[in-house]
């Protein structure tokens, strides 16, 4: 009986190359919304970058207190680390990476639940368009 899939958040989920960001804002990137969320993603080749790497931005314009810009960070984070599985399950069947990018875009500060069900429908649409 094969093992559940864990919902972990490890780093090398994380995009921190500024390479792979420069190339992830420069290149020909597709972009989601669903509000307060902007999704910026590009599809690359797997010697580029293994399955799925994501970025959380926060801008400090519209947060200034680095606790209101933590918490909004956490809880994409969190929606994200607990839906991802079928994202990464067709990106792995595609034999590519992709590069995603979550920027906040609202002056508010959200409700967890509300900040889910967004990166659901974010990731569903990526899904989509891959």
């Amino acid at each position: 009986m094969p093992s559940p899939a864990r919902n972990t958040f490890k780093k090398s989920e994380r995009l921190c190359s500024r390479i792979l960001m420069d190339h992830l804002f420069q290149g020909d990137n597709r972009t989601a919304s669903s509000y307060p969320i902007r999704a910026v993603f590009l599809p690359v080749e797997e010697a580029v970058q293994k399955g799925v790497s994501i970025l959380i931005s926060v801008p400090k314009k519209r947060f200034h207190d680095a606790v209101d810009r933590n918490r909004v960070k956490r809880q994409i984070r969190e929606a994200y680390r607990k839906n991802k599985h079928a994202l990464v399950e067709q990106v792995a069947q595609s034999g590519r990476g992709l590069l995603v990018a979550f920027i906040y875009v609202s002056a508010e500060i959200e409700s967890t639940e509300y900040v889910e069900k967004r990166v659901v429908r974010l990731l569903d649409k990526i899904g989509a368009e891959l």
